[in-house]
């Protein structure tokens, strides 16, 4: 597989925060986000230059598994980059990781662009859907960042797991400020999305745009019945690898 990095923090984001975890960062992402704030994605290393990432490279999903088998915790984190790149692959990984830990809990997070099997072999889907404001508008990225954005079949797929009641599915909107909620309505309705599974985290890369874009970011919550996460991770260690 393709890998930036493996590390062992605890979880940052979405329902399971602050729980240990292994995490497992993919390489490459079929996105580009820039944020209206101005943010870049909080890990280019793996989305706009990762050729010049210095990223682990190609690993044995046994090789994985041996690292993953050092740290004592039950949850791992699979993430990215765009993790569903590789979904062949996801799909031996998540195999493997419940052969070393009959106990083990999958969390995958992904932008929801690609379906496949491996949405059936993790316990929790974390899709992170990015809205019109994460577009690199006068990039050269911009077209594809458009093209890609958005795979209703996929999306479709994803949102039925739900009802099948094969994998727990959290959907999470990077929250740039209130014109996003007319877009994230309009997503919750066309793929029948309760209240409860969406969580808005505010967008922010440093621990001072977090804190500028919080309360607001909260109370867009409390209107609107949907969760709140933040990002834990920054608030602790800064905007760093390897956490």
């Amino acid at each position: 597989m393709d890998i930036s990095e493996l590390f062992y923090s605890v979880q940052g984001e979405g329902k399971r925060t602050g729980i240990p975890s292994f995490f497992i960062r993919t390489n490459f992402c079929n996105l580009r986000c820039l944020f209206a704030g101005g943010n870049m994605c909080d890990t280019p290393y793996t989305s706009w230059d990762p050729e010049d990432a210095l990223n682990i490279g190609k690993l044995h999903i046994a090789e994985i598994i041996s690292e993953y088998e050092k740290n004592n915790c039950r949850d791992v984190v699979i993430t990215g980059g765009e993790p569903a790149m590789q979904k062949e692959e996801l799909v031996e990984l998540c195999t493997a990781l419940r052969k070393s830990n009959e106990n083990v809990y999958i969390t995958l997070e992904t932008n929801g662009t690609i379906f496949g099997e491996f949405a059936n072999r993790v316990d929790l889907l974390s899709i992170s859907p990015k809205l019109k404001t994460s577009v690199p508008f006068g990039t050269k990225y911009e077209k594809i960042h458009l093209r890609n954005i958005k795979n209703h079949e996929a999306l479709q797929k994803f949102s039925s797991l739900k009802t099948e009641g094969k994998t727990a599915v959290q959907w999470k909107f990077v929250f740039t400020g209130e014109d996003d909620l007319k877009e994230i309505k309009e997503f919750q309705k066309q793929y029948k999305v309760d209240n409860g599974d969406i969580y808005l985290m505010p967008e922010g890369i440093t621990r001072e745009q977090l804190d500028a874009k919080r309360l607001q970011t909260i109370e867009a919550c409390l209107s609107n019945g949907y969760n709140f996460t933040d990002r834990l991770h920054i608030i602790a260690w800064g905007n760093k690898r390897g956490v």
